[in-house]
């Protein structure tokens, strides 16, 4: 299977997609982009589950300071694969992004599409208050359409919904504090 990207430096190029890879279509991908061209055009941008690297060489084609976390081998692989041959430079690396969060730093956007059988409303929740999203930021979580997840003190929700799939943005609100105990 292979996939293009949409815009940016990188645009009409093919990424080759790992075989264990679920990525989001091109309509979520396109609607994402136009969303975030609109609000935040610029920064540092971490896709937690990279897999296909649809969003994360997408964000990375457009400009981002892009980081992408994997924990698959040979997903990794087509990651590195992929980013040599479109010419980007990301940072790549493996692990299980919840073991990682201490370790990563804060971003203006989160990015996160988990494995559909991950807990998604609890993993969501440990994302808001682990200080992984930079004052101002913004958390991107894609989900089924039939999972609604909760609003988070400090956070304004949003829902965008795309066939079978949603995507809920959390903006982070300037001057706030969500790690615990800092």
């Amino acid at each position: 299977m292979s996939l293009r990207i949409l815009g940016g430096s990188a645009r009409g190029r093919s990424l080759k997609v790992p075989d264990s890879a679920r990525p989001s279509g091109a309509r979520l991908r396109k609607s994402l982009f136009d969303l975030l061209a609109a609000r935040a055009p610029t920064g540092s941008f971490v896709d937690l589950h990279g897999g296909s690297g649809a969003i994360g060489l997408e964000a990375a084609s457009r400009g981002y300071a892009v980081t992408l976390i994997e924990q698959d081998a040979r997903a990794v692989k087509a990651l590195e694969t992929n980013a040599r041959a479109l010419e980007l430079r990301v940072r790549i690396i493996r692990g299980e992004s919840q073991k990682l969060l201490p370790r990563l730093g804060s971003f203006d956007l989160v990015f996160s599409d988990p494995p559909y059988q991950a807990d998604i409303p609890a993993l969501t929740a440990q994302l808001l208050g682990s200080g992984v999203v930079a004052a101002g930021g913004c958390l991107i979580c894609q989900h089924p359409d039939r999972l609604e997840l909760p609003e988070h003190p400090g956070y304004l929700r949003e829902v965008r919904e795309y066939g079978s799939n949603s995507l809920t943005l959390y903006r982070r609100e300037a001057g706030t504090d969500t790690v615990k105990g800092a």
